[in-house]
Parts: C-alpha cells; structure tokens; sequence
C-alpha cells in the first residue's frame, strides 16, 4: 500500500516535470495534464479498492488449494512409501510363508493319509470278519445237507432192505405190535 502511494505521489510530482519539457515543445494545458492525472488516480483507486482485495483473496485462496494439495500429495506418497514398504517385507518373507504352507499341507496329507489307511485297515476286518462269518455259514449250511444226503440215503436203503428182507409174516407182526402199543397208551 505504501509502495503504491510512494509510486502515484512521484508520478504526480513528476508530472509538472514532464509538462515542462512537453512546454519546450509544444505548450500543454493544465486541463490537458490534470484530466488524465485525475482519470489515472481515479483508475489506480478503483483497482486498489476493488481489484485488489479480490485479487488477494483469489491467490490465497489458490496458495491455501495448492498447500492443501500438496499435503495431501505428501500424505498419498508417505501411505505408498509404507505400502511399498509393507509389500517389501511380505514379499521377503513369501518363501518362508510358503515353505511353511508346504510343511502344513504335507503334515495334512500325512495325517489324511494315515486315517484312509486306519479305515482302510477298520473295513478290511470288518470284510475278513463276514467272510469269516459267512464261510461258517455255508459250512454249517452244506454240513445240514451233507447229514440230509445221509439220513435219505440211510432211509432209502433202510427202505429198500426192509423191503428185501421183511416178509409179509413180519409186516403182520409189527403192525399187529403197533395196534396194542397205541390201545395201552389209552
């Protein structure tokens, strides 16, 4: 502000100075001087009251935009740094990572391993164990039929040879034995 007064009270100053050799010349009027003295105050004034205080207004409101900017700038660049960091130290310890994923799958895989094989060894007992049943039943079964085979067998033959070797006397006779054994059981 100061400076602008200093500056438009020299110009005024100077003016008579420069009207002086302009007289030289050629010979300036006073109106000729002061109208264009006055319409440059008048000028400088306006600009002062009101150009001014929104010029100033706009270029702190765009130096408060650009610090923003820039801090937030500094804030997006600290968070990549520390991402970058953090992907840094994880893709350090990546081969510890997955050599322990493999030791975990393959403890997995043991212990899937070693339950498939119990079971495995629970239903090849349980198999051997029916088979065991079931052979004692087919020899039981085939036993049943081999004593049927032989009580048949004996009774054909004993059939055949009470055919051949009784007589009609004996036939009598049992029948005759059989009668009084049911009358006595009266």
């Amino acid at each position: 502000m100061r400076r602008l007064l200093v500056s438009l009270a020299t110009l005024c100053l100077s003016a008579p100075a420069f009207a002086v050799e302009a007289e030289e010349h050629h010979a300036a009027s006073a109106s000729e001087l002061i109208f264009p003295t006055v319409n440059f105050l008048l000028f400088v004034f306006l600009i002062y009251k009101y150009v001014l205080p929104l010029a100033r207004a706009y270029f702190k409101k765009r130096r408060a935009a650009i610090a923003s900017a820039i801090d937030e700038a500094d804030e997006a660049k600290r968070r990549a740094e520390m991402l970058l960091a953090d992907f840094r130290s994880r893709l350090a310890r990546l081969g510890d990572e997955l050599r322990t994923i493999r030791e975990e799958l393959r403890a997995d895989a043991e212990r899937a391993k070693a339950k498939l094989l119990e079971e495995a060894a629970e239903i090849a007992r349980r198999i051997k164990a029916d088979a065991d049943f079931l052979a004692e039943q087919e020899v039981r079964l085939a036993r049943l039929g081999v004593r049927k085979d032989i009580v048949e067998h004996a009774a054909r033959t004993a059939e055949r040879l009470l055919r051949d070797q009784l007589t009609l006397a004996d036939q009598k006779r049992i029948v005759g034995e059989f009668l009084s054994d049911v009358e006595a059981a009266r």
